[in-house]
C-alpha cells in the first residue's frame, strides 16, 4: 500500500555515519566544489532515517573532516579506516540509546547530548517524535 511506513524493516543501528566522496582526478577548484555540493547530502543519506529526520528538524547538519574513526566505528562492519581518504562526519555526534521492534512498531531513542533525548515511534501510518 503506497504511503505506508514499514517499521519492521527500517534500519536503525549504533554504527556512526561516515561518508567519503568518489576519489577521482579533479582540479583543486573542482574538488572543493564537489565536496561542498555532495558532502552533507551524502552523509545524511548514509545515516539511519530517524537520525537524518532528527538532524534536519533540529538543523544539525553541519559536517567536518574526520581524520580518525568516530567513537563506535566498527572496522569489521564498516571496513578498515583509511586516513588518506577524504571523510566527513557530523560536527555534533548523536547516540542511538535503544531500539525496540514490535509488530508494526519501531521505537528508537536517541541522545543528542545538550539537545536532549528524543524518541521516535514509527508505525505503518504514524510517526511520533518527542523530546523526553
Amino acid at each position: 500500500m503506497p504511503g505506508v511506513i514499514d517499521p519492521e524493516t527500517m534500519n536503525v543501528d549504533k554504527l556512526p555515519g561516515i561518508w567519503s566522496p568518489v576519489q577521482w582526478d579533479l582540479s583543486e577548484d573542482e574538488h572543493l566544489a564537489e565536496l561542498e555540493d555532495q558532502a552533507t547530502a551524502s552523509l545524511l543519506y548514509a545515516v539511519d532515517v530517524p537520525e537524518a529526520i532528527l538532524r534536519l528538524l533540529l538543523n544539525e547538519t553541519r559536517i567536518q573532516r574526520a581524520f580518525d574513526p568516530p567513537h563506535g566505528y566498527d572496522p569489521e562492519l564498516q571496513g578498515d579506516w583509511d586516513a588518506e581518504l577524504v571523510t566527513f562526519e557530523f560536527e555534533r555526534p548523536i547516540q542511538l540509546v535503544s531500539v525496540e521492534r514490535q509488530r508494526d512498531l519501531l521505537v528508537a531513542e536517541y541522545n543528542f547530548n545538550e539537545l536532549g533525548r528524543w524518541v521516535f515511534e514509527i508505525g505503518p501510518e504514524t510517526l511520533h517524535l518527542q523530546r523526553v
